[in-house]
């Protein structure tokens, strides 16, 4: 069995436990359900880490049987990209950070002209910040530069 353990396994196997991790904070840490106000902060986390060990365990069977797979560079795009994500979170917070990877994704990597990408970023920003602000009561990181403001 070691001799098939392949990047996609160890790949599967980190986002199976990232998922139980999203599950056990979203119905531990946050709270799931509140019967005043219906679904806590915990909600969406809790929700979406069921279906990604799900799918992680799912993939993880699969990929023992599986040949060995062709790595695209194109990929790096998103590992950049969520590295880039992590370090502007730490430092700028997640909604900036989040508005930041919409504008720089869309006119550089999708290469959509700059009235597209505004109006998409206002209105998924929009619709990010009212789900999960206003309506769920998610707090969202601020970072070290805006929690000195």
């Amino acid at each position: 069995m070691l001799q098939k353990l392949n990047w996609r396994c160890v790949l599967f196997l980190v986002t199976a436990v990232l998922g139980i991790v999203w599950v056990v904070l979203g119905f531990g840490t946050y709270g799931f359900w509140s019967e005043a106000e219906g679904p806590g902060a915990g909600f969406f986390p809790a929700i979406i880490g069921c279906v990604l060990t799900f799918f992680s365990i799912i993939e993880l069977i699969k990929s023992f049987s599986s040949d060995q797979v062709k790595f695209d560079k194109e990929a790096l795009y998103i590992v950049g990209s969520v590295a880039g994500i992590l370090i502007l979170n730490f430092l700028i917070g997640l909604f900036p950070a989040l508005v930041i990877y919409y504008v720089v994704w869309l006119k550089f990597i999708e290469k959509y002209p700059w009235k597209k990408v505004i109006l998409i970023t206002i209105v998924y920003g929009g619709i990010m910040y009212g789900v999960f602000s206003l309506w769920l009561k998610v707090p969202f990181p601020t970072g070290i530069l805006l929690s000195w403001l």
